[in-house]
């Protein structure tokens, strides 16, 4: 029974000190098993699907609301931007086509900050069964958007280049970043070493369950581009909302998979992070 996973209980995160054999500060011996119970810490693979879907039951109402605000200012984006980009290829640096490129990827980075800084609070809270209310993530958020902005474009700049160099290394730093920048610098506002190093403790399990995610997302992305080509005309108003309107269960189920993998690797760094661990840091 010890290897199967099972529904986290209402209230508050694990108590390790109700789990036999915790590991406690001073404590030696083989890293303790995850706690079936912990509503963010999985025990397995079977127990991280259903985290992240817990994430997902427990945070609906909060996280759609975040996520059809960003769909609102994507749809408006693209359409407005649709002129721009279909004239990219042949556009002067300094154009008017050029600097509503860079005018639309602006917006379309600060929503995207605000919504993640705001979805981690959220999904957190939540776990712990503090409720938390969408302007408190908000407020939340703007305290973290100078950081997530700055090491969120660091580490787009370095995926970038592991690709262009060499895609192994791309492939891997968008693992890292995928499964932990939000993370470290939203609730340890740690550095992108960070990430690393919570990755490396725990790399093939990580890669397993990002893979599965992004499996996920691709196949949803191909079913929903032959949805979107189907009800709407290319570079119309309608197309670009129900792009974005295809884009929100991703965006809310991708909160969840980032909350509950980067759950999972405090918890195997030490034995001693759970659920309000979490929730102590980000209010710290």
């Amino acid at each position: 029974m010890l290897g199967m996973s099972s529904p986290p209980p209402p209230g508050s995160g694990w108590n390790p000190e109700r789990w036999p054999g915790s590991a406690r500060p001073g404590r030696s011996g083989p890293p303790s098993p995850a706690p079936l119970s912990d509503p963010l810490v999985p025990p397995d693979l079977r127990g991280w699907f259903d985290r992240v879907s817990g994430v997902v039951r427990r945070s609906m109402v909060p996280l759609l609301i975040i996520q059809l605000g960003v769909a609102a200012v994507s749809a408006v984006v693209s359409f407005v931007l649709n002129p721009a980009l279909a004239a990219a290829p042949t556009a002067q640096p300094g154009s008017v086509n050029s600097l509503l490129l860079v005018i639309g990827l602006v917006i379309a980075l600060a929503v995207g900050v605000f919504a993640q800084g705001a979805s981690i609070y959220v999904a957190v809270q939540d776990a712990s069964g503090r409720e938390a209310t969408v302007n408190q993530a908000l407020r939340f958020a703007s305290g973290r958007a100078p950081a997530l902005i700055g090491w969120g474009l660091v580490a787009g700049a370095l995926t970038f280049l592991g690709f262009v160099m060499l895609v192994v290394p791309g492939i891997y730093l968008a693992l890292v970043f995928a499964a932990t920048l939000a993370g470290v610098v939203t609730i340890e506002r740690g550095t992108l070493a960070r990430c690393f190093e919570l990755v490396n403790r725990r790399l093939w399990p990580t890669v397993g369950r990002m893979a599965i995610a992004a499996a996920g997302g691709i196949l949803y992305s191909v079913v929903s581009g032959f949805v979107v080509r189907a009800l709407t005309e290319q570079g119309s108003l309608n197309e670009a909302i129900v792009q974005a309107l295809c884009a929100v269960p991703v965006g809310v189920v991708a909160v969840g998979v980032a909350v509950v993998t980067y759950a999972e690797l405090r918890f195997h760094e030490t034995g001693q992070a759970f659920t309000d661990t979490l929730v102590a840091e980000l209010n710290r």
